[in-house]
């Protein structure tokens, strides 16, 4: 196991089944965790990016994924604190598994959340432009910070970045400023390349990461000590609201 400190980031490659069970608890989660497409997804030969004849097999599995959803959300809901949030990411083949091992794990439900990511992945039964977010929490519920905020955000997907399932900062910062305060900290178990990190960084917040592959280890730091050089200035941060009644 390697460990990096960049700021207020801690970042460990290793197995996040191991390493969650040794963590002070965090105040929220935001996470998109691994887990298998569909077998022969690739529908032409022409598709380019992640599906590219040279990036994917058509076997279903365009990064590792030895993991299954009721394997990693019990550690997830043990990780955080009493009265938290969790943001746990899935396509719309996983959101019945996402659903129901997050139920299983303890979490209750808030509301399913949806990223119009811009770009449509081929499909014969309507072309897939969203990907969607289960919105979860621990304990008692208490407000967002911004209560005005949608379901549906629609932020452009980045196009060949360093990781083949890599989200945009904007969208993990909607997340984290909606459900954290400042200098409160923040846990992706599934890194990947870092976006939940530098989301962090840039809002001032402490930030736990964890990945297996070296190689994508390397480039979160990259990117997170970057987002330390080049801090953002100009983010408002949101006051707290006084959690008097919640209508459930």
């Amino acid at each position: 196991m390697q460990i990096e400190q960049i700021g207020d980031a801690t970042l460990y490659c290793g197995d996040c089944l191991e390493i969650m069970p040794t963590l002070e608890k965090v105040d929220a989660v935001v996470t998109d965790p691994p887990y298998k497409l569909v077998c022969g997804g690739r529908t032409n030969e022409s598709m380019g990016g992640k599906f590219k004849i040279e990036n994917y097999d058509n076997s279903g599995g365009i990064v590792t994924c030895d993991i299954d959803w009721t394997d990693f959300m019990p550690p997830i809901y043990k990780s955080l604190k009493d009265n938290a949030h969790a943001y746990i990411m899935a396509n719309n083949r996983h959101v019945q598994n996402m659903l129901n091992s997050s139920e299983a794990a303890g979490f209750k439900f808030h509301n399913l959340l949806a990223w119009n990511k811009g770009t449509a992945t081929p499909n014969r039964w309507y072309m897939k432009n969203l990907e969607f977010t289960g919105f979860f929490y621990k304990g008692k519920a208490f407000f967002i910070n911004d209560c005005g905020s949608t379901q549906l955000h629609k932020i452009p997907n980045i196009i060949n970045a360093g990781h083949p399932t890599e989200k945009p900062p904007e969208l993990m910062s909607v997340y984290i400023g909606n459900s954290t305060q400042r200098q409160e900290t923040v846990l992706d178990p599934f890194m990947g390349s870092g976006t939940t990190g530098v989301a962090c960084a840039k809002l001032g917040r402490k930030f736990i990461g964890i990945e297996l592959e070296p190689k994508y280890f390397d480039i979160a730091c990259e990117r997170i000590q970057k987002a330390y050089d080049q801090p953002d200035m100009f983010v408002e941060q949101p006051k707290k609201l006084i959690q008097d009644k919640m209508v459930l």
